[in-house]
């Protein structure tokens, strides 16, 4: 399926601007954000201050991504201040992506600082989602709730197809959410299979009704 089909086939779409692109491809994403109705848009660090002025008062959100090794995470506060400066050139939110196995460290080094740094600012903690066993889920969403994110950021970096067991990983997903007070945001990266998207999104009405709203599935235009 083309990119544009599913940017119009999609109703729950987001832009993923790759790290590569230049300036006049950022202005072509802006302008295909503003005429599709796009509600949010993905940018590496560097291109928010690029971006934002095409954007300013359009009512898409700017989220600038980071990634993060064991070593950022030890400097917590290089961290900090490269996320504080993306909101200061026009970035409403922050992806963090992160490995399963380094995720404990980044909430419990990142928990006290939380509020301050991303005071009415939107906050998607990033993992692959083949990385999370069945079992791990629980602890996923403890540990995201603990943060207080407002949601998860999942990625798809390899489809095995048949092979795969995704559809299971989602279903597992999906039951270990408890509808209480905080409920995290689903956003995926999928690698534009609309296959994956529609498993998602069927698995998810038949689950929790309540997340299709904020449901949201990253694109590469």
């Amino acid at each position: 399926m083309k990119q544009d089909d599913i940017l119009l086939d999609v109703s729950e779409s987001a832009i993923w601007c790759g790290s590569e692109l230049e300036p006049t491809d950022l202005a072509r994403m802006a302008s295909i954000a503003i005429e599709k109705h796009i509600p949010i848009i993905s940018v590496a660090p560097v291109s928010v201050s690029i971006m934002w002025p095409w954007l300013e008062n359009k009512n898409i959100k700017i989220f600038s991504r980071f990634y993060l090794n064991g070593h950022k995470i030890e400097d917590i506060s290089n961290l900090s201040e490269e996320i504080n400066q993306s909101f200061k050139q026009g970035a409403d939110g922050a992806q963090i992506f992160v490995s399963m196995t380094d995720l404990n460290e980044l909430v419990s080094q990142l928990y006290m600082i939380r509020d301050d740094l991303f005071f009415n600012k939107s906050l998607f903690i990033g993992l692959n989602i083949n990385e999370i066993n069945f079992c791990d889920w629980e602890n996923v969403f403890n540990l995201v709730k603990k943060i207080r994110a407002t949601g998860l950021m999942l990625v798809l970096p390899k489809d095995s197809g048949d092979k795969s067991d995704f559809v299971g990983r989602i279903y597992s997903l999906l039951e270990s959410i408890i509808d209480d007070e905080y409920t995290p945001q689903l956003h995926f990266l999928l690698g534009n299979i609309f296959s994956r998207i529609e498993q998602v999104v069927r698995l998810t009405e038949a689950m929790h009704q309540n997340l299709l709203r904020s449901l949201k599935f990253f694109i590469r235009v």
